[in-house]
């Protein structure tokens, strides 16, 4: 079957090719095996490429695909009483690097969960099939980063989705698609994958994944003349429903659309659960089913008001937007917004390129300062306020650091380099969402609507996410699809102590920020009550995700309790954070900021920590 994908080639959502820590190894050295082996990479790490079918559902079907693994150690051997196992993690995109995520934060996670001399985990994540150093890559523009490029700038100066622009993008859509479906078809980046990224899919590698850590783990143990028998193993179609009670079981901490993911691996295999945190949670519901992607933005523009209330109580020397003895720090940013209307701002970047900066590109920049105020609050009051003064260097580094690409920074893509590019997160959140393909203007200027209507600082810009796939061929279906119901059986225990064959180790861990743009404390509270037993962790905090934000000493016990024991909080446990947004000093308990690497404006995916 033939798959078109059209692409969302936006600001934030932008498909310029990101420098990355991944370039730093060459994957290929590697040889892809069916039995997992890990390789010295980086440092201190170490990295796998593990074969797994490309579609689980065709037997028949002799096509695989090479998953990119890496993992850091405990701080203790395998063979120490205190070796705790693995705990995976996913930092959201959908379309986002596990490796480069765990590389930057995998450290200071591992810090959070080990109680020393009691549990020690080592941290494992993977790039997702199709993503990343996974092969093949779902990549539209192989060997042809001046043509992304060039598609990125044809839309600089289309304005705002409810402003006008619609026609243009939905006929651009249409002919990216076209690029996609022959990429895809030709087999340019090792074979066809654009089919089988859908997210059902990639809970499936996670069985794969645990399988065959077991399975080392068994071989090392034998290696090491200890007293372990092999269990064999079943085949992949019957994969969920296993009734013994030592089936390997998945620990796991997913962000944001790794919640989804995670929520996913539950609904479909129960009795692989152990421990499982979701921290940042997407209502699978709505990314799944209808229109799509609805509910995320219900507590976006609250939070921006937090923004100005905060600036104008931190005062002058802690906002630059602040002014003594004026409040309006908000209509004065509107205000100027309005100006802009009018009068866009000209600017020429370092490079010598020119740049014209429209009301849109700053309610865009906001919308991700939303997303981690503690780093990001401070930059842009001074890159608003400067601008205002007529200085727009800042406002303009932020948009060549984010928005828009360095034609003269155009090379191929090849050798150890890797990119992460927007069509895989496409592939992935068009597979798991209902059909929204050749739908007409008038459906999506009302789609709009609904979205600009629920958020006026972030809503024309999340009009693009779901509207990335109307140009889906009508003929293409991804190869499994999963619409729920997203619930589990309860945690249940043998006489012996063991888990139940179908049911998870333990109830569901979800987190939330009391406040978060894209993930609203509402839809966490929505999906826990899905999930027997589960218990809800909120942190008295502002931005996306708990970890990264909301951190405090309270926060990093009730994670770490869990892990331990498998006990939830009764209902609702709340956190105070160890910081504001607006504080000059700062000192994080525990583990430091889990993804620093990956934040402020270099923000490449909007369901992601990164």
């Amino acid at each position: 079957m033939r798959a078109a994908v059209g692409i969302a080639l936006n600001g934030l959502v932008g498909l310029a090719a990101a420098g990355n820590a991944s370039s730093q190894f060459d994957w290929t050295t590697i040889a892809p095996s069916k039995h997992l082996e890990y390789h010295d990479c980086f440092d201190g790490f170490k990295c796998a490429r593990l074969i797994a079918p490309l579609d689980y559902r065709n037997a028949s079907d002799p096509r695989t695909i090479a998953l990119a693994m890496i993992k850091l150690p405990a701080v203790v051997p395998d063979d120490d009483a205190a070796f705790a196992g693995p705990v995976f993690t996913n930092p959201g995109g959908p379309g986002g690097s596990g490796v480069e995520s765990l590389l930057s934060g995998g450290k200071g996670l591992r810090d959070v969960l080990d109680k020393p001399g009691r549990r020690h985990y080592e941290i494992v994540s993977f790039d997702p099939r199709g993503i990343g150093s996974s092969t093949p890559r779902a990549n539209c523009f192989a060997h042809d980063t001046l043509g992304r490029d060039a598609a990125l700038l044809e839309l600089r100066g289309r304005g705002p989705l409810d402003g006008g622009a619609l026609p243009y993008v939905l006929a651009l859509q249409k002919a990216i698609g076209r690029r996609c479906q022959d990429a895809d078809e030709s087999g340019v980046n090792g074979g066809q994958i654009l089919g089988y990224m859908g997210t059902p899919n990639v809970a499936r590698d996670m069985v794969h994944m645990v399988d065959k850590i077991a399975e080392l783990r068994a071989r090392e143990a034998d290696a090491r003349d200890a007293r372990f028998e092999l269990k064999r193993r079943r085949s992949y179609e019957d994969v969920d429903t296993d009734d013994g009670d030592d089936v390997p079981r998945l620990q796991y901490v997913g962000y944001s659309y790794g919640t989804v993911l995670g929520n996913y691996f539950a609904s479909m295999f129960p009795g692989r659960v152990g421990r499982l945190m979701l921290d940042g949670v997407v209502n699978a519901k709505d990314y799944s089913s209808g229109p799509g992607w609805l509910t995320n933005l219900r507590d976006t523009d609250e939070l921006a008001d937090r923004f100005f209330t905060g600036c104008h109580l931190a005062g002058p020397e802690n906002c630059a937007l602040a002014r003594e003895n004026d409040a309006a720090v908000k209509g004065r940013f509107y205000e100027w917004l309005g100006k802009l209307d009018e009068e866009p701002i000209s600017a020429v970047s370092p490079t010598g390129a020119v740049v014209v900066i429209s009301s849109q590109d700053i309610r865009e920049m906001l919308g991700q300062a939303l997303y981690t105020p503690r780093d990001s609050f401070r930059g842009f009051a001074k890159a608003v306020d400067d601008a205002m003064k007529g200085n727009s260097s800042a406002i303009v580094e932020r948009l060549f650091a984010r928005q828009i690409p360095s034609l003269k920074d155009a090379c191929e893509v090849d050798g150890g380099a890797v990119a992460f590019f927007q069509e895989a997160g496409a592939g992935v959140l068009c597979a798991d969402g209902d059909d929204v393909s050749g739908l007409n203007a008038t459906w999506w200027k009302h789609y709009i609507r609904r979205q600009v209507g629920t958020s006026t600082v972030f809503g024309a810009y999340w009009s693009n996410i779901r509207m990335a796939c109307n140009a889906w061929n009508f003929n293409f279906r991804p190869n499994w699809v999963f619409k729920g119901p997203f619930t589990t059986p309860p945690a249940a225990y043998s006489a012996a102590g063991k888990p139940l064959a179908g049911h998870p180790a333990a109830p569901i861990l979800f987190v939330s920020n009391r406040l978060d743009p894209v993930t609203p404390l509402a839809a966490a509270r929505a999906m826990a009550a899905q999930h027997p037993g589960a218990g809800l962790l909120i942190a008295e905090a502002f931005g996306h995700c708990a970890m990264g934000n909301g951190e405090s000493a309270c926060l990093h016990k009730h994670i770490a309790d869990y892990f331990d024991t498998g006990v939830v909080p009764d209902g609702e446990a709340v956190c105070e954070a160890d910081c504001g947004p607006w504080d000059e000093e700062c000192d994080t308990v525990g583990a430091q900021v889990i993804h620093q690497e990956n934040r402020g404006y270099h923000r490449k995916y909007p369901l992601g920590i990164f």
